[in-house]
Parts: C-alpha cells; sequence; structure tokens
C-alpha cells in the first residue's frame, strides 16, 4: 500500500522567504531554484546535521510535489512507487544503505530516469565516501549534480538561533544568543532545546533572558 512506502504525513507550510539564504547554502538554493530545469532528474545535496538541508529539500518537496520514501519502500518493488504522479525526496541517505539494497536503489533510480520523474537525495557525506558495494550504483550517482552545504558560521547560525526564537517568540539579545552559541552543540535541535528550556524559566522567574539570567541557569544546570 502506498501509505507503507510514501511519508504523506502533513507538515507545516513552508515559504522560501523564510530560508536563510548564504554564502554556505547558495550553491544548493541556485540549482533547486532551477527546478525542473536540471542537468539531471537527480540531485544530492550532502552536508552536516543543522546545515539546513532537511528545510530545503521541504521546500523544494512542496514545489515539485515530492514525497519522502520511508525505509519500508525497500519491501516493495520501486516501480511500484511510480503508480503515484509525484517526485522524491530520500532524507538521511546512509540510513537506507544500511538495509544494503543496493540493487533496490539502482533500479530506482534507473525507472525514475525512465518515467523522468525527479528527486532529491540528503546525504550527512559526499557520495564518494558513502559504503556502497555495488559499483553501477555508486557510479549512477556520482554523475548526478552534487552540491555540499558547509557548516554555518557565526553570523548565520546567529540569524538562524534569531529566527528560530522569533519563530517560538521567544525574545534573546543578539550578544546572549551568541553566549549560548559558544557553549553548546551548535545543531538546530540542541539551539530549539536550549531556548525552550530558557522560556520555561523566563516565565516561571518572570524575567528576562539575559546574560546573567543564562549564566545562572549554566551554572545550575551543570553543578
Amino acid at each position: 500500500m502506498q501509505q507503507e512506502i510514501f511519508n504523506f504525513h502533513k507538515i507545516e507550510r513552508l515559504d522560501w522567504n523564510d530560508f536563510i539564504e548564504s554564502e554556505e547554502n547558495f550553491d544548493a538554493i541556485s540549482y533547486l531554484a532551477q527546478w525542473p530545469n536540471w542537468n539531471d532528474n537527480g540531485m544530492i545535496i550532502h552536508g552536516a546535521p543543522g546545515t539546513g538541508k532537511t528545510h530545503l529539500a521541504a521546500l523544494w518537496a512542496q514545489t515539485a510535489n515530492a514525497v519522502y520514501i520511508l525505509n519500508e519502500s525497500l519491501n516493495h518493488n520501486p516501480r511500484d512507487l511510480f503508480n503515484t504522479e509525484c517526485n522524491f525526496v530520500i532524507d538521511n541517505f546512509e540510513d537506507f544503505l544500511t538495509f544494503k539494497k543496493f540493487d533496490w536503489m539502482f533500479h530506482f533510480f534507473n525507472i525514475a530516469r525512465e518515467k523522468d520523474r525527479f528527486f532529491l537525495l540528503l546525504s550527512r557525506s559526499h557520495p564518494s565516501f558513502l559504503n556502497i558495494e555495488l559499483k553501477d550504483l555508486k557510479s549512477r550517482l556520482l554523475t548526478l549534480p552534487i552540491v555540499g552545504i558547509s557548516d554555518p558560521q557565526d553570523d548565520l547560525l546567529l540569524k538562524i538561533s534569531q529566527k528560530i526564537a522569533n519563530d517560538l517568540e521567544i525574545v534573546v539579545p543578539d550578544d546572549v544568543m551568541m553566549y549560548i552559541l559558544n557553549i553548546i552543540d551548535r545543531k538546530v535541535s540542541s539551539i530549539i532545546n536550549v531556548l525552550r528550556i530558557l522560556d520555561r524559566l523566563s516565565l516561571q522567574q518572570k524575567k528576562p533572558i539575559s546574560l546573567p539570567f543564562v549564566k545562572n541557569y549554566l551554572k545550575i544546570s551543570n553543578s
């Protein structure tokens, strides 16, 4: 059944204007914006967690009427995926590789080309470094356009963090945000978690999220 192999989970409606463009992600955004006039029917974006790959993929999925392929799809004939008129996103490609269904993937890519469908593949590493035992599959992947997103620098990370804070309706001065970023794991999930904790404490204590407030919280949490 399609529900077993596609992810039709409704996600929050996103807007391209919500994404913060920077030197780190410029190439990825530029190529995605050229769809459907790509050089191939697939594209690979690689980068460390927290660099914005998933956000970009969600934006492209909305634009291109694409669905996310789940791990369960590996138990079905890849041709079954193409019974629905859509394009595809494969997130966390390394996770797919752990199942060692290399033939399945190779057939999927070939059918996508045959059916003139598009796909976006997200990976933490460049495909040349991935453990792919089927040479034909690795060769096929390396022919695709491959774009990397580098780790965000301080100015971009500050913008991302402030956007997260604004989305959560939390007021955090820039100097306080930079202090937070310099002492926590610089992942989006970590930033969100810390901001939510600080917001809850701020409301409970009826104090603004200031530098002394944050330092006091971190002192307590590390004691």
